[in-house]
């Protein structure tokens, strides 16, 4: 030992070596030990405690558990409502006595959805989140047996929207019989129209006792349906699109519907004649007016000729007999036909209609106008094609006559 006074250097390296060393070991001799008898050692606390290391940890896990609940969250959403580019259009169909499952199960197949399991879930609860904590059944879905077209990939919601929607009608095929037409030019159209109709099957149909009406005159020893079966519109869909029975029935059913509302019965006693003739009537009138307003009239001089016991001397009925169309020209022979549908010919009515009338000629033959007329001829009067002169005596017709021939109208 000296008495030398312990400088400061050396107690400042060591302090210094202390702090950096951090509780680092050293050993001192003798000689040290008596001159660092007066260090104060300090200590120094770590630079972290536990509440701060495992607040680190917690935070740590809380940032991973964040992260995988956004990655879940996004990996549901990209099922729930994936990428919104349309998909290819599917056609689906539910079965009769399918269960919400085997819906599911199919649109899944189909990729129509993504995750069925998913869209299970999600129909339980729509709230994804909630659903997979906490979701009570909800609301019971249930859809109607049919045919749909959805698109591949499409959300939850667009996909119960459309079935909820309902299957998509059947294909309805629509078939237009206009008035005025006969039993054999129906029976073209129909043929024409429906490719699935077969011609035997179809002219056996119209023989069916079941188009037989009621007034039907006892007396004929055959059944003609023709002026039985009402011109309209009518839809087939694809249980009936093949059915020629069922057609014509629905057919013979309006026209029955519409006599009724026109109280056939009844206004048909006052005018004292049958309802069947009175059809006959509306018949000759459909093939004869042309103008609206001129039917009730047309009416009347029928009624006035049948008054007097003349024949009705109507182009359409010698037409009928010889089986020529509307715009065919008629020579004296067909004129002088022979034939109980030939009024050139025969007194009184033909013995059934001879063509399909429609609504507005059945009024007029059950409604006609007030008047003595006895002749019409076709003048285009006032310039209005199709119009009628209407005369009483045989001079006012032969006048009248003469400007049908003059304006080439038909009349010979």
């Amino acid at each position: 030992m000296t008495d030398e006074t312990p400088t400061e250097e050396p107690y400042e390296r060591n302090v210094l070596h202390e702090e950096e060393s951090n509780f680092e070991e050293f050993s001192l001799t003798e000689d040290d030990y008596e001159i660092r008898s007066d260090v104060r050692w300090v200590r120094y606390r770590p630079s972290m405690g536990p509440i701060v290391r495992w607040g680190l940890v917690a935070l740590v896990v809380i940032i991973v558990l964040l992260s995988g609940w956004t990655r879940l969250e996004n990996w549901i959403d990209d099922q729930v409502e994936p990428d919104p580019t349309p998909g290819e259009e599917v056609e689906f169909s539910i079965e009769d006595g399918w269960t919400t499952n085997d819906v599911i199960a199919t649109l899944g197949d189909l990729e129509i959805i993504d995750n069925p399991t998913m869209f299970r879930q999600w129909m339980r609860c729509p709230s994804v989140l909630k659903g997979f904590l906490n979701c009570s059944p909800g609301e019971d879905y249930s859809f109607q047996a049919g045919r749909y077209v959805l698109r591949e990939h499409s959300s939850f919601q667009e996909t119960v929207s459309e079935l909820r929607k309902g299957p998509i009608p059947e294909e309805v095929i629509r078939v237009t019989v206009p008035e005025g037409l006969t039993l054999e030019q129906i029976t073209k159209r129909l043929l024409e129209t429906l490719p699935s109709f077969n011609e035997e099957e179809l002219r056996v149909s119209l023989l069916d006792d079941r188009l037989k009406w009621e007034h039907y005159p006892s007396n004929l020893s055959f059944l003609l349906a023709e002026g039985l079966l009402f011109p309209d519109t009518y839809q087939l869909d694809e249980a009936t699109v093949s059915d020629e029975m069922n057609l014509l029935l629905r057919m013979h059913r309006q026209f029955l519907k519409v006599i009724e509302e026109e109280q056939i019965e009844d206004k048909t006693k006052s005018l004292r004649i049958t309802p069947y003739e009175a059809i006959i009537i509306a018949s000759l009138i459909e093939e004869e007016a042309q103008l609206a307003e001129e039917r009730p009239k047309i009416a009347r001089v029928i009624y006035n000729r049948l008054e007097r016991g003349w024949r009705l001397g109507i182009d359409a009925t010698s037409r009928y007999a010889i089986g020529k169309t509307a715009g065919q020209e008629l020579t004296t022979e067909d004129l002088e036909y022979d034939s109980p549908w030939n009024t050139r010919v025969s007194l009184g009515l033909p013995p059934t209609a001879i063509s399909a009338p429609g609504r507005a000629s059945i009024q007029a033959a059950l409604n006609p106008a007030e008047g003595k007329w006895l002749y019409y001829v076709r003048t285009d009067e006032n310039g209005v094609v199709g119009a009628h002169t209407f005369a009483i005596t045989s001079e006012e017709f032969e006048k009248a006559r003469k400007i049908c021939v003059n304006k080439d109208l038909g009349c010979g």
